[in-house]
């Protein structure tokens, strides 16, 4: 369960070192999130030819697509701000080489992410998901966040159950999506490697990057 106790969401555990402990799904699962992004992006680096890196860009846009249909919403945004991040977008020689139709695909994609109006577009789509389906909880957790700090827990006295009810939406919503799991044959030689992902840093990642297509002077 990523989120397993009601303390979890109030106490804001997976940004308080002193309740880190009751967080510990919810902290894997924002690592896995920035891990998957980082190997996604390492992948396409360690190409050398510009074709093959446009092969690659190519795979996850589909993989990211994929992920979009299965509800996976989680691997779908780790996927896409790979493609977005500053390592793989000035890589213009590699995009040139992708094909328009698959590019206009990844165009798509990004919009269903963009934060306008506080994530609008995304949370409607997370909100009209039949499960089975694995949300980005980043907008669970910032939503808790302000729930707990904007809003006062005593009001003239008595405890604010405005407060506490928008809270306990928040999490049982959360909680919904875990109540139906997928039912997915394991392919071992697929999964195994997926457990240990190889994933550079984003300094290193932007190195690489400009010695493989370096900038332009002016």
């Amino acid at each position: 369960a990523v989120v397993s106790t009601q303390s979890t969401g109030v106490n804001q555990a997976w940004v308080k070192p002193k309740y880190s402990h009751q967080a510990k799904n919810i902290l894997h699962f924002a690592e896995r999130m920035n891990t998957l992004t980082r190997w996604a992006a390492t992948s396409i680096l360690a190409q050398k030819d510009k074709l093959a890196r446009a092969k690659m860009i190519t795979d996850f846009i589909n993989i990211a697509d994929e992920l979009f249909k299965l509800n996976n919403f989680s691997s779908f945004i780790a996927i896409i701000n790979a493609l977005e991040g500053s390592a793989i977008s000035r890589l213009h020689s590699s995009w040139n080489k992708v094909d328009r139709k698959i590019c206009q695909k990844n165009d798509d994609l990004y919009e269903k992410i963009l934060p306008d109006s506080n994530f609008r577009t995304l949370r409607k789509v997370i909100a009209q998901a039949d499960p089975p389906c694995i949300p980005y909880v980043g907008l669970f957790m910032s939503d808790l966040t302000f729930a707990t700090e904007c809003n006062p827990t005593v009001v003239n006295g008595m405890i604010n159950f405005v407060k506490c009810k928008y809270i306990n939406d928040i999490i049982n919503r959360l909680r919904l999506y875990q109540q139906k799991p997928y039912h997915f044959e394991v392919v071992p030689s697929i999964a195994a490697p997926l457990q240990q992902l190889h994933a550079l840093d984003e300094e290193t990642m932007y190195e690489i990057s400009l010695q493989l297509e370096p900038k332009k002077p002016k």
